[in-house]
């Protein structure tokens, strides 16, 4: 029993070093289109390896990206939204569940977080070997425990060979 308390305990604390180890000042700033409606967009966006549009995601690695953003309202939990746009088709993009529990990827905070604070969130989105080697708009949200969106952005991307 104790064993499995140590790992609860644990688990989280790891997760946050990760994120906080993530060296995503050296990441260059992208530019960003607005989500539609009125979700309020990111203070800045870096993606790793991307300095103009569209942003080349090798397959078979991680696209790694860092969003400033400023809490809108207090909040005790924060999920990551991804939907992808290829060939014309729109779907969600499922991220794995440790990956969208975004307080698990808050850097050098966690949650709950505070109205006005000023915060860093780090996403490692897994680009696998399958998918085809196409153009994709890919539209980010930052929603908390009452689907208020924190911060959205869209981006263009285009999968490549590794």
């Amino acid at each position: 029993m104790f064993k499995y308390l140590l790992l609860v305990a644990l688990v989280p604390a790891v997760m946050l070093q990760n994120a906080d180890n993530i060296d995503h000042e050296s990441w260059p700033q992208v530019s960003i289109r607005p989500c539609a409606g009125v979700r309020p967009p990111p203070r800045a966006v870096r993606i790793e390896g991307c300095v103009e549009m569209p942003c080349l995601l090798p397959r078979g690695r991680d696209a790694n990206m860092a969003m400033d953003f400023t809490a809108v309202q207090d909040a005790t939990n924060l999920q990551t939204r991804v939907t992808a746009t290829a060939l014309g088709i729109t779907a969600p993009y499922e991220l794995p569940a440790d990956r969208a529990a975004a307080c698990n990827w808050l850097v050098q905070s966690r949650c709950p977080i505070s109205a006005g604070e000023d915060l860093t969130y780090h996403l490692s989105m897994p680009v696998t070997a399958i998918y085809p080697l196409v153009s994709v708009t890919i539209e980010m949200d930052l929603v908390d425990q009452s689907q208020q969106s924190h911060g959205c952005f869209v981006v263009d991307a285009r999968v490549v060979a590794n």
